[in-house]
């Protein structure tokens, strides 16, 4: 249904590829996404729920939420990213 939330605890292979397309490479985490919710708009809104794992030494890991848009033509880009 448009404009509602749709909740799946597991990603498909284009769910992985939406996401790997939008978060690309980080300096300080490498992201990996673990479940997704996702609300058709003008476009596809996707929140995955991810765990952040640090590539230095002084940081430490944690579960965060990415928050992506995939618009009906065009490439997907990370809008907000939110540590939990």
């Amino acid at each position: 249904m448009p404009g509602s939330w749709s909740y799946q605890p597991y990603l498909t292979p284009y769910d992985s590829f939406i996401f790997y397309n939008a978060i690309g490479k980080h300096e300080d985490y490498f992201y990996t996404p673990v479940a997704v919710a996702k609300q058709i708009v003008n476009g596809t809104n996707y929140r995955f729920i991810c765990i952040a794992e640090p590539q230095q030494e002084n940081l430490s890991a944690h579960f965060a939420v990415a928050d992506i848009y995939k618009p009906i033509s065009g490439e997907p880009y990370v809008t907000n990213i939110t540590v939990l």
